[in-house]
């Protein structure tokens, strides 16, 4: 203890909490200054880290008043002092607020990612699974015929995704859109359509299927083909906005989402137990599949389930279904994309933030 006490600059304990009495103890007895800086950080480097400094004589009574309990570093030495300098970590804006993450699993790594690097303890419960249709016969129809339409336009990362499988499965390529003008709905999809060698040739200003719509509507789309892969299941915006103006337009599904099973009794419990800061929704889907999810037996379970739970819509289709449902939208961002969500997140949270 003599040479540990007085030959080292910095001592770091590994699991020291239950002996931190006997540490510091024998510490001091053998010519350590009580008033050495102590750090005790439990579960470091994790969206839950907690840590509390004290000195070698207050240490010990400083962890039980906050009840700092294993698994803990403790870290004795003048470096301690550095703390307020170097302390980036527990200072990061949305530091230890847990938030779950509705999107695909496939699909939430960006999200995740990001949230993650701003501080946040991110669950991930996807609320939607991806399959394929049934049936691609409206599918392989329009792709036989590409050669007649004036428009293809993509509205989703999951309808490029399986668009371009069953070309591959068919033995055909990105050179069947020859012929076509090409939309995307916003940035990301444009991003994933490059990917395939595609260039789109319009991206509107408000990236929703309204938005797109208004976008084609204002270049006169009358009299035009459009085909629309998309999922099963849709909003029916962007197609009836796009007839009532006078354009053809043929629907092709190209996949399906679907509620997965497993993990609700988890997600219930996280609810119940009021430890989620905040819900991310993304699309319509994953409002709707969260709540079948988590199942609620009427609409006072659900606003009890969902009490003091924040929710954040990627955009305003979104946030619609949201309402629709009976819940408020506290945080959307003017942009529909993920960092811009981040950051409309991040805002939220800042500390003179209103």
């Amino acid at each position: 203890w003599d040479k540990l006490a007085t030959g080292a600059g910095t001592i770091v304990v590994y699991m020291g909490i239950k002996n931190l009495p006997i540490i510091t103890s024998k510490l001091m007895e053998h010519g350590r200054d009580p008033e050495t800086p102590v750090a005790v950080v439990r579960w470091a480097s994790t969206p839950i880290q907690r840590s509390v400094v004290g000195t070698l004589a207050t240490i010990t009574d400083v962890v039980r008043e906050a009840d700092i309990t294993p698994p803990a570093l403790v870290i004795v030495g003048e470096v301690v002092n550095l703390r307020d300098t170097v302390d980036w970590f527990e200072k990061r804006p949305l530091f230890g607020k847990r938030m779950v993450v509705t999107r695909t699993r496939e699909q939430a790594s960006e999200l995740v990612s990001l949230l993650e690097e701003n501080g946040a303890d991110c669950l991930e419960y996807s609320t939607i699974h991806i399959e394929p249709v049934d049936d691609y016969s409206l599918l392989d129809h329009a792709v036989q015929n590409m050669s007649s339409y004036d428009w293809a336009l993509f509205t989703s990362l999951n309808a490029i995704t399986y668009f371009f499988k069953r070309l591959e499965a068919t033995g055909q390529d990105s050179r069947i859109l020859a012929g076509c003008c090409i939309g995307a709905v916003g940035r990301a999809t444009a991003d994933e359509l490059l990917k395939h060698g595609i260039r789109a040739d319009l991206i509107p200003e408000k990236f929703t299927g309204a938005g797109l719509a208004e976008s084609l509507i204002a270049g006169d789309i009358s009299g035009k083909n459009v085909f629309l892969p998309r999922a099963e299941k849709a909003m029916e915006t962007l197609p009836e906005m796009l007839e009532d103006a006078g354009a053809a337009v043929t629907v092709a599904p190209v996949y399906r989402n679907v509620p997965p099973q497993g993990r609700k009794d988890e997600l219930r419990e996280e609810l119940v137990d009021g430890n989620i800061e905040l819900v991310t929704f993304t699309s319509s889907s994953t409002v709707t599949n969260f709540l079948t999810m988590i199942d609620a037996e009427n609409e006072q379970e659900l606003h009890q389930l969902l009490k003091g739970v924040k929710i954040a819509a990627i955009g305003p289709v979104t946030a619609e279904t949201v309402r629709k449902n009976g819940l408020t939208v506290d945080i959307q961002p003017d942009n529909y994309t993920i960092p811009d969500m981040v950051a409309a997140i991040m805002e939220h949270y800042r500390p003179d933030a209103t």
